[in-house]
């Protein structure tokens, strides 16, 4: 299995054979925004991607290759409310977490996802970067959403793969709890 020609370490079959082997035990799979991740990963599972609305035209141009190809890949456009069940995904994937700007923008992000996860679900982050400090600030990120059990892997050169487990259920309630606004 392999990405895109210009998915770089991300696409890698080192990387990806690795995403697979942490995702196997985890399913229903949900990738954020990244098609490529997506439209590959659904080679081997069931994906469903939620992408934001400017991406729909390649959305569907994935969907239709997903579907002659016999791939189980399904898409939802999602705005910032994400449309998913409670305890219903085994994984979220979120590609590029380095790439939001504002520490607390991904930390909320990562905790407004945790009420989806079963209780043995995982978020996966995948990032292309071989800086300590940027592998550093994707870890303060999945401590500061409460996730358990965080790892950090390289797979392969210039890719960084962060997992952390779900936490428990009284802490997401908590956590979602301090995300109301006040009033």
């Amino acid at each position: 299995m392999r990405g895109p020609l210009l998915s770089g370490a991300l696409g890698s079959p080192a990387t990806l054979g690795r995403v697979c082997t942490l995702v196997r035990d985890h399913s229903p799979v949900v990738v954020l925004s990244a098609l490529w991740l997506a439209e590959v990963l659904a080679s081997e599972f069931e994906v469903l991607a939620l992408v934001e609305a400017e991406k729909h035209g390649a959305a569907l141009r994935a969907l239709r290759r997903a579907r002659k190809l016999g791939h189980p890949l399904s898409l939802v456009t999602a705005a910032s409310e994400v449309p998913l069940v409670d305890g219903s995904v085994g994984t979220v994937l979120v590609d590029s977490l380095v790439d939001i700007e504002e520490q607390p923008a991904a930390r909320d992000l990562i905790v407004a996802l945790l009420p989806a996860l079963k209780p043995d679900g995982i978020v996966i982050s995948l990032d292309a970067t071989k800086s300590p400090a940027l592998e550093a600030r994707v870890s303060e990120i999945f401590l500061a959403a409460s996730l358990a059990r965080i790892t950090q892997i390289r797979p392969r050169e210039g890719a960084l793969l962060t997992t952390g487990t779900a936490p428990h259920a009284a802490v997401t309630a908590a956590r979602m709890r301090a995300l109301l606004p006040e009033q």
